[in-house]
């Protein structure tokens, strides 16, 4: 109930600051300590017969994994107390498999996803391609979710710790640079006509 009233109140708060659906990338602004960056891996495309193999989250600039057999559960306490979260393609990807895992989640209230908000400001194309137009490196440069479902096939096949390890260090760089991709989308909304946010200059990508 207490978590319920909690919900209850924050989507009050978002409701009296009346944005359209536009401009709700504002609330990243409004409530930095309300928002996740969020990033998952699976064991394949689809949510009936694939699992979410590794949940990472980066929130307050820590980033966290939780990994399937060893903590994914442990995800839930960061997932539902946290009501803004970021995802790039997450809304056919990353939410529908959280959703299916943990249905009885009842945030996020507020979901913003960097596949349409970097088209608004002209940026085309995945998210490896957009951190190479915005100069961001990798230390997993060239992996992508494929490599991904075979490094965790390792890991469970032949308890390839390296494997696990390399898996890790993918989902965090995916993760991480979420945020340095949404400050530059923020910028350039704030200066396409966003209102005026003294913090908007602290961004950094």
């Amino acid at each position: 109930m207490q978590k319920n009233n909690w919900l209850i109140q924050f989507k009050l708060q978002i409701e009296r600051l009346n944005l359209t659906k536009e401009d709700k990338w504002q609330l990243y602004l409004y409530f930095p300590s309300q928002v996740l960056f969020l990033d998952i891996e699976t064991e394949g495309l689809s949510k009936e017969r694939n699992d979410i193999t590794l949940i990472g989250i980066y929130k307050n600039g820590v980033y966290r994994p939780f990994i399937k057999d060893i903590n994914l559960e442990r995800s839930v306490k960061f997932l539902e107390s946290t009501p803004i979260w970021i995802t790039f393609g997450g809304d056919n990807f990353d939410i529908p498999f959280i959703k299916k895992k943990f249905p009885f989640l009842q945030t996020p209230l507020v979901h913003l996803d960097l596949f349409f908000l970097t088209r608004r400001i002209g940026l085309k194309g995945g998210l490896k391609k957009i951190e190479k137009a915005l100069g961001i490196s990798r230390e997993t440069d060239g992996l992508n979710g494929y490599d991904a479902v075979k490094l965790w096939k390792k890991w469970v096949e032949c308890k390839d710790k390296k494997a696990l390890q390399k898996l890790i260090v993918y989902n965090r760089e995916d993760v991480v640079n979420l945020k340095k991709i949404m400050n530059y989308v923020v910028k350039k909304l704030h200066r396409s006509g966003g209102r005026n946010y003294e913090n908007v200059k602290e961004l950094r990508v």
